[in-house]
């Protein structure tokens, strides 16, 4: 059964803030640090794009971290903090779904101490390894005192909570003795790649001492992408396929979901497809779904709008006022979860797959 903490005590508080006195385990200025073992992510725009998901100073086939291992972690406006990791973790938490599934596939079940309350069901793959885990709060509540409170060592997981306001910034908690790492797929300010998913999986692997694990993992994602990549090559010259992602249409109004985040952009450029209104918009009409004129419809689905995705593509098959559109007249609409478009890890490659499969 889940368990639920929303509350800290005072005196766990006391303890984790007592635990500074230990030695700090990172710092901003990489120049300072003399690990033995650093791991070198892309940071840059030209490296995000090259395709080169080669990490670290050594080669990926060594199967043994050295330690102290160094390796970057970005905030939200993409400063960066170096983390110095002197062993594997063994107190996780996860702010998001991508994070505990790829933790669950390396077999780290048991270096979770928390995850944060998932918006949507998990994957059925996981359900069950989901019910043992314990639920630290809400995203939209998190603060950084329940973070403290829980006692973790290390924090995996998507960039934008890492601030004052949710789960503290990267810095404040490096002086509490955690490190972090944050998906280089989910930062906003490079360009991003798809090959950045298969990195983060290369890196954990490293962190937690699991090369051989993650590199099996991490090679495998690789021959899926390259193998989508070869089947557009030949595809690529043509205009793209206009893709509108779409969220909660009722009676003729609708809105467009923000999948708009570089990542996306990204998954779709891979398939010869670009989004057809990038800026999510609420409250859009049959009229502006005219204008917009659509190749493909992704209605993105989620636990929270249940009742209305029931009925929602159907809907929209049977609007006479939409009926010209070509997503609308071939049919050309497809439901995706929440999580398998908006998150960053693996699942993404399914979404490419399956967008792939549908479109062509």
């Amino acid at each position: 059964m889940k368990k639920n903490i929303y509350k800290i005590t005072a005196s766990a508080l006391l303890v984790a803030i007592l635990a500074t006195g230990c030695a700090k385990t990172s710092n901003t200025d990489s120049s300072k640090n003399t690990s033995s073992n650093t791991v070198t992510e892309q940071n840059t725009d030209e490296a995000a794009n090259t395709g080169d998901t080669s990490e670290t100073e050594e080669t990926t086939e060594s199967s043994e971290t050295v330690y102290p291992l160094t390796i970057d972690a970005y905030g939200p406006d993409g400063e960066k903090y170096t983390q110095t990791f002197t062993e594997a973790p063994s107190k996780v938490i996860t702010n998001n779904p991508s994070s505990t599934d790829l933790l669950l596939e390396l077999g780290l079940e048991d270096k979770i101490i928390g995850i944060m309350k998932p918006d949507n069901a998990p994957d059925e793959k996981w359900a069950s390894a989901y019910e043992k885990l314990t639920v630290l709060g809400d995203k939209m509540t998190m603060s950084k005192e329940v973070i403290i409170g829980a006692e973790p060592d290390f924090i995996f997981g998507r960039t934008m909570p890492f601030n004052d306001e949710s789960m503290g910034k990267i810095d404040d908690l490096n002086d509490m003795n955690v490190n972090v790492y944050t998906q280089l797929a989910s930062n906003f300010v490079i360009e991003q790649s798809l090959d950045n998913v298969i990195l983060d999986v290369r890196n954990i692997g490293k962190i937690f001492n699991l090369n051989e694990k993650a590199n099996t993992y991490a090679d495998s994602l690789q021959t899926r992408l390259d193998a989508i990549r070869e089947k557009v090559s030949g595809i690529s010259e043509t205009e793209p396929v206009k893709v509108l992602f779409m969220v909660t249409y009722v009676d003729g109004t609708f809105n467009t979901f923000g999948a708009n985040s570089t990542l996306q952009r990204e998954m779709l450029k891979t398939i010869n497809a670009e989004n057809v209104l990038e800026t999510g918009t609420s409250s859009l009409t049959s009229e502006n779904l005219v204008s917009l004129n659509p190749d493909v419809i992704v209605y993105i689905k989620s636990d929270r709008n249940a009742e209305t995705d029931k009925t929602a593509v159907e809907s929209l098959l049977n609007d006479e006022t939409i009926k010209s559109v070509p997503a609308i007249e071939n049919e050309k609409i497809i439901k995706l979860g929440y999580d398998e478009v908006m998150d960053y890890g693996v699942r993404i490659f399914v979404t490419l797959e399956t967008l792939y499969d549908f479109i062509y």
